[in-house]
């Protein structure tokens, strides 16, 4: 049976908004969630993490597919080692409120030095009609064993 070491949470936007205020850059990685677990650097057994998260968008180009591109990484940079992608397309006519649910794992995951692991979501659109309405969030718990 696999033990609990450590479980967080990130919440960057805790609710959908009715209203579009803020856009995603075309082609530039913005974070979305992040979080750090505390994991012993001398943890024994098979580190494995499950990551659980949500994005809220808002598709409105009307002459073009949108796509969003996500990524979960192991680390606070868009370049570090990659555990999750998905690229979600929308086409004109499916212009309005989406919801994507994030379900990821990383397994045998070395036990880091600094005893804290971490996560980061980042959101990159192919074009700044994809609005950032929410939620955005960003979970991870780590067991051994």
């Amino acid at each position: 049976m696999g033990r609990l070491i450590d479980a967080r949470t990130s919440m960057n936007i805790d609710a959908m908004s009715p209203t579009v205020t803020d856009f995603f850059p075309s082609f530039v990685p913005v974070l979305m969630g992040q979080v750090g677990l505390n994991v012993p650097p001398d943890t024994t057994g098979i580190i494995r993490v499950q990551l659980t998260g949500m994005a809220g968008l808002f598709s409105s180009d009307p002459d073009d597919i949108s796509t969003l591109i996500l990524t979960i990484v192991r680390g606070t940079s868009p370049t570090d080692p990659q555990v999750f992608l998905s690229a979600n397309n929308y086409n004109p006519e499916e212009a309005g409120f989406h919801t994507i649910e994030i379900s990821a794992a990383d397994y045998n995951v070395p036990a880091p030095a600094s005893g804290v692991l971490a996560y980061s979501l980042f959101g990159m659109a192919t074009s700044a009609m994809i609005g950032r309405v929410g939620p955005e969030n960003l979970n991870a718990s780590a067991y051994t064993g």
